[in-house]
């Protein structure tokens, strides 16, 4: 693999500004691992996802997506259906995909799991016709990433999601939905709903403990109506993996989840936000590959 030409495409504004720091020296380190690698930056905002699918075009055959879950999102929207490999250089603030692709959270350590990661063909979601890798969801999360970005600038990306949770804590009340998992319908009010192909989350979130990323299928989370109290609970809980209780907080494995609205709602696909009255969520299985674990 590592003879083969290889395109890494970074994204400035992750990790805190370390995309703009990354350049010669990404280059060292992945072609001391042994590979031949081309770096490119991403100019704008969607542009990733056009150079990927052009290089897959040209035969490229592993591309690194260098940033965060987002640019990870971008990318694979320009290699689902196709052999080129996604790969990741993680430095962005969550990473939670690469959690489920086994990366190691040490940076120095990447370029040499890249260069012993098999390849292998994961499933991956779509939700109103855009491909997620990792998890898309309605509600509180949705109402985070919005927010995510000012309390950042405080605090910090690593720490951004969960003061934005509190803060979401705090305003944010469950919202009424009608929800079909397959071919089961569920209505009422909801604070949280979440379609995840990957095991975590918001940035360490273990939302989805039992989750596979090549098993066809969804783990649905589906959080009721949480007072504040049952919510910073329920938050606390998240970061074990432990919040699925029966009750007001569920679990399904399902391979289609809408949910219809009242009215226009915040919503995030694998972190980034986008606002919405209805979100129909499809698996698409075996449709993309990647190097991983």
């Amino acid at each position: 693999m590592g003879a083969e030409h290889t395109l890494a495409i970074v994204n400035p504004a992750a990790g805190d500004g370390a995309g703009a720091r990354v350049g010669a020296g990404l280059a060292r380190e992945l072609e001391s691992s042994g590979f031949k690698v081309e770096i490119i930056r991403t100019p704008a905002p969607g542009e990733a996802a056009r150079i990927a699918r052009e290089a897959s075009v040209d035969g490229c055959r592993t591309v690194i997506a260098v940033g965060g879950d987002g640019t990870a999102n971008e990318i694979a929207n320009g290699l689902v259906g196709t052999s080129t490999a996604l790969a990741l250089y993680p430095i962005g603030s969550g990473n939670d995909f690469a959690r489920s692709l086994g990366y190691p959270r040490k940076r120095r350590d990447i370029a040499r799991f890249l260069a012993g990661a098999r390849r292998r063909v994961i499933d991956v979601g779509e939700v109103n016709g855009r491909i997620f890798v990792n998890a898309a969801g309605v509600g509180i999360d949705g109402h985070v990433a919005e927010r995510i970005e000012a309390s950042s600038r405080i605090v910090g990306q690593r720490l951004g999601y969960f003061v934005g949770a509190l803060v979401s804590i705090a305003t944010y009340r469950p919202q009424p939905m009608r929800l079909v998992i397959d071919e089961q319908i569920i209505e009422g009010k909801h604070l949280l709903v979440v379609a995840a192909n990957g095991t975590h989350f918001g940035s360490g979130m273990h939302i989805a403990p039992k989750a596979k990323i090549d098993d066809g299928l969804f783990d649905i989370v589906v959080a009721g109506d949480l007072g504040r109290w049952a919510s910073l609970v329920a938050l606390a809980k998240l970061y074990r993996g432990t919040h699925v209780n029966g009750r007001d907080v569920l679990a399904f494995r399902a391979r289609s989840l809408d949910v219809e609205l009242e009215r226009e709602l915040p919503a995030q696909a694998d972190g980034e936000p986008l606002r919405t009255r209805s979100l129909m969520v499809r698996m698409r299985p075996g449709a993309l590959t990647v190097l991983g674990r």
